[in-house]
């Protein structure tokens, strides 16, 4: 890594925890958040959700092809994250970062991001307290990134 990354600054996208959930859920792919048959077909995003972190919690850390892992590991060690792009934003603010850093030709658009599409009527504003409670016990460090950065300091939203 020394050598790859020396000292130039390493980046990576920070996403909401809550948001990052309901998207593997309603995505529905078997190794990245995918509940089972049923939560999907009734579309029960928080009884999905609270299953994949008591799962976590109980040690099943690098289920899901590590998809649940917190990003805030990203961020450690010597070779970690170092500009975060804040990916409520995105693609804007993407896009902002590679003008920032010299290089405006390169530029995401909407038509360029993969969208999910099951249970389209299911969003973050869905979880309930105990779900967000779960999730903010997993991903707290996930939190603080957000407030840290990009001032998103209220995680119940």
């Amino acid at each position: 890594a020394e050598k790859y990354i020396g000292r130039k600054p390493v980046v990576g996208l920070l996403r909401d925890p809550y948001e990052r959930l309901v998207a593997g859920f309603r995505g529905n792919q078997a190794k990245y958040g995918a509940s089972s048959p049923e939560l999907f077909a009734s579309c029960d995003v928080n009884t999905a959700i609270k299953q994949l972190m008591k799962s976590y919690l109980a040690g099943s850390t690098f289920a899901k092809q590590c998809s649940l892992l917190p990003q805030a590991e990203y961020f450690d060690g010597p070779y970690g994250i170092t500009l975060p792009v804040n990916n409520r934003q995105f693609p804007e603010s993407s896009n902002q970062f590679f003008t920032e850093h010299g290089h405006p030709e390169m530029n995401v658009s909407v038509v360029d991001i993969f969208h999910v599409r099951g249970c389209t009527e299911v969003w973050s504003g869905d979880l309930d307290n105990e779900t967000k409670s779960l999730v903010r016990h997993v991903y707290e460090r996930d939190f603080e990134l957000l407030c840290k950065h990009f001032g998103y300091c209220n995680d119940e939203k």
